[in-house]
């Protein structure tokens, strides 16, 4: 317990000096906030250090192979795609620096929080409003939702996902000075969930190609060049990790219900196997609604969840549409990756609690999207209220306030 504490503080400070380092880059980041966010994401650390007390927990399973050189008595033998690599991770720390239990959880615990401080970056450097939320901040609102800090908050694939995923999108959004940052977040997805990585290149490579937005055509051909590279570098390991022959997908597809059909025998399953696609999809991103939640966390989720419904209600409508056709590429990307994630994981989430886990991983992405369409709108009547402004005379135009003004960058 006390060495937990002590590598808590220290990557408290390590947090603390990231913030006040990327303020000095960003004028925009607010260091108030992201110190909040990073006692909460704490807290909710906690939270699952808890939960794992009394519960089976892969966080468990993943230090005692370690500890118990389950793979081998190298830290080479460790090395691999998946559950493997979250424990290769873990091993210098383990077996090198003799971190214990609770001080890896506290390590994972931050990694987590990394995914967050990026994936902060990249929503407020490309939206300029403040968005409210029944008279609440929105970005407030989605960043402190429980879930995602309770899944990627502890030993396991959820925090190193989350923040490759983070790592990922921060570069794409100005990719020609932040490559680096693509190819980390590339490799760590890559080697956490080989098949996530299949579909998001495959998102990134549609969104680059159906858009004209701030792309200049020598970028775009050489970002399409390497996602085409990586996808043939990767799609036999994918197929191999699933299960599925590659003749047989080109002519069948994948189908991954078999999977969905053995996770459902667990006590908060449902049985997915039969149900058409979209409902496969809600029952991944919105369900548990209350009614068929599983226990005390999926009562919380479906608090959650009926927050998403609400949101996503903002999308859905001819405008909504319509943005998602001529937005720009970082849209086209984050909404492409939610969805064809979002469809391949439902495939294999009979589980309802493995729902709740997976699904955290993406669904900030779409949040996002919707946070652009409002930005979008925003915009829009800003112009529109200037361009009268410039109509009425001088004085009265100085003497207006107008009530929605970008926020300062």
């Amino acid at each position: 317990m006390l060495g937990g504490i002590l590598i808590l503080f220290l990557t408290g400070v390590i947090a603390f000096s990231i913030i006040d380092t990327l303020k000095k880059r960003h004028p925009f980041v607010n260091v108030s906030f992201l110190r909040n966010l990073f006692f909460y994401h704490t807290a909710l650390a906690f939270v699952y250090y808890l939960y794992a007390l009394f519960n089976p927990s892969d966080s468990n399973f993943y230090y005692e192979k370690v500890t118990n050189d389950f793979r081998g008595d190298t830290w080479a033998s460790f090395y691999g795609t998946s559950t493997t690599f979250i424990e290769f991770i873990g091993y210098p720390f383990i077996k090198y620096l003799g971190f214990s239990y609770e001080a890896s959880m506290a390590l994972f615990a931050f990694f987590g929080f990394i995914g967050y401080l990026y994936l902060y970056l990249f929503i407020r450097e490309n939206i300029k409003f403040n968005h409210r939320f029944l008279g609440y901040d929105l970005l407030a609102l989605i960043f402190f939702l429980p879930n995602v800090h309770f899944w990627s908050s502890s030993f396991g694939k959820g925090s190193v996902i989350f923040m490759g995923i983070a790592l990922f999108f921060y570069g794409i959004s100005h990719i020609r000075g932040r490559w680096i940052s693509v190819a980390i977040g590339a490799f760590i997805i890559y080697h956490v969930r080989p098949h996530i990585m299949l579909v998001m290149l495959a998102s990134s490579g549609i969104g680059f190609v159906f858009t004209n937005k701030g792309i200049s055509v020598p970028l775009r051909m050489t970002f399409l060049f390497c996602v085409t590279a990586a996808f043939f570098f990767i799609y036999r390991d994918v197929f191999t990790m699933v299960g599925v022959d590659e003749q047989e997908f080109v002519t069948q597809g994948i189908d991954l219900s078999h999977r969905a059909t053995e996770l459902a025998k667990a006590t908060s399953g449902v049985d997915i196997t039969n149900y058409s696609l979209p409902m496969q999809l809600f029952t991944f991103l919105y369900r548990p609604l209350f009614v068929d939640a599983p226990g005390v966390l999926g009562l919380i989720v479906s608090f959650e969840n009926v927050f998403y419904l609400l949101i996503t209600f903002q999308l859905i409508n001819a405008k909504g549409l319509q943005f998602l056709i001529r937005g720009n590429f970082l849209v086209k990307t984050a909404f492409f990756s939610f969805l064809t994630v979002s469809i391949a994981l439902a495939q294999v989430s009979g589980n309802l609690g493995l729902a709740i886990r997976q699904k955290s991983q993406v669904m900030l992405l779409f949040m996002f999207v919707v946070i652009a369409f409002l930005d979008q709108k925003k915009m829009a009547a800003y112009k529109q209220a200037q361009r009268q402004r410039l109509r009425r005379t001088p004085n009265t135009a100085a003497e207006e306030n107008l009530a929605d003004r970008p926020m300062p960058t």
